[in-house]
């Protein structure tokens, strides 16, 4: 992304924007457009992010990816900053592609973690979004608190989906629904959605949330 970020200078965080390998579309024969945010260590190529993208392809989603790097220096407002600037690229470029398909655009972003600190800007342009384990309590080892605000200042936004476990230390139920009515909770899961020592509720889990990311794609 060098030439697509001129003129911004992230000393600790490297974007790298990328088409998804199994995409079953050409990019401008669609007016679907799906992009796909890790977490911090929680990478595109994790469960939730990775089956997300495997059920989206097949129903004529073009999707990307963003992957980044990170150095130990990072702190939460330049990822943000970084993450931001990403959707700005990727949507200008999307709606370009929908333009040359012929197809009115039908945009949606799939965030995880850290990349749900970006939806306040998503939802200031007017895209849905799905939060995955979205950052509702500020992780104790991010000196700024950054958290998404509850509810979100400004006009009217496309109400997201959101997903997390009860027993995600950085969820909050009640400022959830502050955000939206599409709230799935997953009883005893982690800021993974995976209840430790069970791979079968984490399984059924899995495949709860990818069910719930179809159905709001719509």
């Amino acid at each position: 992304m060098n030439d697509q970020t001129h003129g911004h200078d992230w000393k600790n965080v490297t974007p790298a924007l990328t088409p998804w390998g199994k995409n079953t579309v050409k990019p401008e024969e669609t007016g679907r457009h799906v992009l796909i945010m890790p977490g911090i260590g929680y990478t595109v190529d994790r469960p939730l992010l990775y089956w997300a993208a495997q059920a989206l392809a097949p129903e004529g989603w073009y999707v990307d990816r963003l992957d980044l790097k990170l150095t130990e220096s990072v702190e939460f407002p330049e990822m943000i900053d970084c993450m931001e600037h990403v959707i700005d690229l990727w949507r200008a470029k999307s709606l370009e592609r929908a333009r040359h398909a012929g197809q009115e655009p039908d945009l949606l972003v799939i965030t995880k973690s850290l990349s749900t600190l970006s939806f306040p800007h998503a939802a200031h342009l007017g895209l849905r979004t799905v939060l995955l384990t979205p950052v509702l309590n500020p992780p104790p080892f991010d000196v700024h608190k950054s958290v998404i605000p509850a509810p979100l200042p400004g006009p009217d936004y496309p109400a997201p989906l959101i997903c997390a476990g009860t027993a995600d230390p950085y969820f909050d139920p009640a400022k959830a629904r502050l955000l939206t009515d599409r709230v799935r909770t997953f009883e005893d899961a982690n800021h993974s959605i995976e209840v430790p020592g069970d791979w079968e509720r984490s399984l059924d889990y899995l495949r709860g949330v990818t069910r719930a990311i179809v159905e709001y794609a719509g």
